[in-house]
């Protein structure tokens, strides 16, 4: 979820229920030139701008019989002002979001 109140701060962590491959689909949806410079580590590029994601896993979330993977994902701004991290944050989510009912 975007930030809707205050600016985007340039670090910025979440939880995310994903597996990392599946944190990875989703990124590459909204932005497909995303390099892997190290394990855990995923980078995106936009000129003089940079958003380096650090992934962490951990432990599965148990519902009963229901598991949900989790992932602690920090999204770290570089470069770029604050209006361009809301858009790049605004840009990830959207494709991120999962249908549900």
């Amino acid at each position: 979820m975007a930030f809707i109140n205050g600016p985007v701060p340039e670090i910025v962590e979440r939880l995310v229920t994903a597996t990392p491959a599946e944190f990875e689909r989703d990124l590459r949806a909204a932005w497909a030139d995303v390099s892997r410079p190290a394990q855990g580590r995923l980078l995106l590029v936009d000129g003089e701008q940079r958003l380096r994601l650090e992934l962490l896993v951990l432990p599965v979330r148990k519902l009963g019989l229901f598991e949900l993977p989790q992932l602690q994902v920090r999204y770290c701004f570089e470069g770029g002002d604050e209006p361009a991290r809301r858009s790049w944050l605004a840009r990830l989510d959207r494709s991120m979001q999962k249908g549900g009912g």
